[in-house]
């Protein structure tokens, strides 16, 4: 028994004196390497610059835009939407002909069906997504960028496709939605460009270890084209000046002028009171009572 308590004290000693070695070659040496890293860091980053001279000015990475030069302060331990087969904020049952918008770096992160704070006009407005890109409605492009241009494009594969009107799709079924071009530069070119989807990517991936000014900064840049104040129903059922092109787009006649009907404007315009069927509403309604959820 005393030569295992002779052991264990030998022992205690000797992760004592490993400790108290640590500690001193910290206090001693150790900002030798944190000079030597600072100071690699600084000549990557000069080097880096000098490059950068010699090249055309375009989109900043990511990593130009939020991390060079910034310490990470904390982890950001925000919420991560979980994989489901029903979809977040969508009353109604999506059957398997519904492909998710693998494109939009949008829809990374706010889902398929974005529109849910409005009980009133989410439903309305999920259904104009299922076929409309978020920046259709959501970025007002304006001077020399306004181009009037919209084309279809593959929710899946992101490419450029032929309309799904023309070749006859059902209503609803579209495996593209409408996305529109600006230019840049002299360029015509589509909205959702390669840059912008990396640099969201990339922002999605190292969200956690972000701190909260690297996280509003990587957020600002990422919203900055998208407008204060969206397109409304009005702006593209009307008859005049519609926002979008619905004959360039592939749209018949009757459609469009289904479109533009007095009937669709005036309930965009003047809709503005909901009542769900009391057969919903257990416990609610006698004769002439007004139905509780009534707006």
């Amino acid at each position: 028994m005393k030569k295992l308590i002779t052991k264990l004290y030998i022992l205690g000693f000797m992760v004592l004196t490993l400790f108290f070695m640590h500690i001193i070659w910290k206090v001693t040496f150790g900002h030798l390497f944190e000079e030597n890293h600072f100071r690699n860091k600084i000549v990557a980053i000069a080097s880096m610059n000098n490059k950068k001279e010699n090249k055309p000015k375009q989109e900043a990475s990511f990593q130009e835009a939020i991390l060079e030069g910034e310490e990470r302060v904390k982890h950001y331990l925000g919420y991560r939407i979980l994989d489901e087969v029903r979809l977040k904020d969508h009353f109604h049952h999506i059957d398997f002909d519904f492909k998710p918008d693998k494109r939009s770096y949008c829809i990374a992160c706010h889902g398929d069906m974005p529109h849910g704070k409005v009980k009133e006009l989410r439903a309305f407005g999920n259904m104009h997504a299922s076929y409309i890109a978020c920046q259709t409605c959501h970025v007002r492009l304006e001077g020399d960028a306004k181009t009037g241009v919209f084309k279809w494009y593959h929710r899946v594969t992101g490419e450029i496709v032929s309309s799904p009107v023309k070749e006859g799709v059902f209503p609803g079924a579209y495996e593209s939605k409408i996305i529109p071009f600006e230019r840049l530069n002299g360029k015509l070119q589509r909205i959702d460009t390669q840059e912008k989807i990396d640099f969201a990517k990339e922002y999605s991936t190292l969200e956690k270890t972000l701190s909260d000014i690297q996280k509003s900064k990587a957020q600002k840049i990422i919203h900055k084209i998208v407008s204060k104040k969206p397109y409304m129903c009005e702006d593209c059922h009307q008859v005049e000046a519609s926002v979008l092109p619905f004959e360039d787009l592939g749209y018949p006649k009757r459609r469009i002028d289904a479109f533009v009907s007095t009937e669709v404007v005036g309930m965009t315009r003047n809709y503005t009171k909901f009542y769900m069927p009391r057969i919903l509403q257990p416990g609610v309604g006698g004769e002439g009572e007004k139905p509780a959820n009534a707006s």
